[in-house]
């Protein structure tokens, strides 16, 4: 005869009707909240999810899926380069998945992560995914200015966020940096410090924000009545290697600059070493400002001002805006520009070097 177990009966898994018990909503509006309804108010969503997470309540997806059609599936478009040696890549991408899967905790969606290698590779990802409903929506990056991913969702009212803008007039939610406030922001204090010859290093302008920031650096010079240095524009795939590459070549110019407006940290990294290789200093001999999602910048040597925007909250949003976006809610309300906040570490102006 087979010995009983001496170890307690495992308690049944909470259910929706738990669920309705402790927090005292009916049973339709906790499914509603659950899948993200957009007539349950956001104060309720919060709650139910909330007391979910408590009492350790998980959703039969599977269920859901055969009564609804959903996947249950929110898609990013993660970029890989195929670049052989390439410094830095991803660094960035972890922090916007880590603030997209805080904002999809406790809901029944679960992340996936596609690998792209470059746009055109985004764009038939994009379109297998909606032909072949592998997610109920979308998430990417690397926004074009103009973006056949953009053209091929909005036609086909696919729900997506994007982290970016193209420059074409259509409606669809995203989230974004105010790059041309930014990169005018950063021009206008150089020149206000004495610069004349600014360098701005820039990404490959088919990228809509790299568009944006030329706007911005044009713009300083123009409000100040100064002829922009645009022949000190380069453009380049945001390696530390092409930051060092581009500092060297500038500052052997006729007419090289005097400061130096980077794109992102990898860049300014790599400036950095091609300055120490020639001897300059910073903040002696040359200034630099640059712009940072993950605000590394601090221990750089010496430490640059920057322009800062912690990625992880944009990442959230836009985790916050599928949601939305797949529950049914229009974009127009779903659209949200950042202005990064000024981290000032140097006085970044020529003082009494001359000109």
């Amino acid at each position: 005869m087979a010995e009983k177990s001496s170890q307690p009966p495992r308690p049944a898994p909470p259910t929706i009707k738990t669920l309705a018990d402790r927090t005292g909503y009916s049973i339709a509006t906790i499914s509603k909240a659950l899948r993200g309804h957009a007539v349950v108010a956001p104060e309720t969503r919060d709650a139910i999810f909330r007391a979910a997470q408590e009492i350790g309540y998980q959703a039969n997806t599977r269920g859901m899926a055969l009564r609804t059609g959903k996947t249950y599936q929110a898609a990013v478009l993660m970029p890989v380069t195929a670049a052989p040696d390439y410094e830095w890549d991803g660094v960035e991408y972890t922090q916007i998945l880590s603030g997209i899967s805080q904002a999809l905790e406790g809901s029944d969606y679960s992340l996936s992560v596609h690998v792209i290698r470059d746009a055109a590779d985004g764009c038939e990802v994009a379109r297998r995914i909606v032909e072949q409903g592998l997610a109920d929506g979308l998430i990417f990056s690397g926004i074009l200015a103009d973006d056949p991913r953009i053209d091929l969702l909005v036609a086909r009212d696919f729900p997506f966020v994007s982290l970016g803008r193209c420059r074409k007039t259509l409606d669809y939610a995203y989230v974004d940096i105010d790059n041309e406030w930014a990169a005018h922001a950063a021009t206008a204090r150089l020149i206000a410090g004495g610069h004349r010859r600014i360098a701005l290093v820039n990404p490959q302008a088919r990228l809509s924000y790299a568009m944006d920031r030329i706007d911005g650096f044009t713009r300083a010079f123009a409000e100040a009545g100064q002829p922009a240095s645009s022949d000190l524009i380069v453009e380049g795939d945001l390696s530390t290697a092409f930051g060092r590459k581009a500092a060297i070549e500038l500052l052997g110019r006729a007419d090289p600059p005097t400061a130096f407006v980077c794109v992102n940290e990898s860049t300014t990294l790599g400036v950095l070493s091609g300055l120490a290789g020639l001897g300059r200093r910073v903040g002696t001999d040359i200034d630099v400002i640059a712009y940072d999602d993950i605000n590394v910048s601090a221990y750089f040597t010496p430490p640059v001002t920057t322009f800062y925007q912690p990625i992880e909250i944009c990442g959230r949003l836009l985790g916050q805006y599928l949601l939305e976006r797949m529950a049914g809610a229009a974009p127009l309300a779903l659209k949200q520009t950042f202005r990064p906040e000024l981290v000032v570490r140097q006085p970044d102006d020529r003082g009494g070097r001359g000109n």
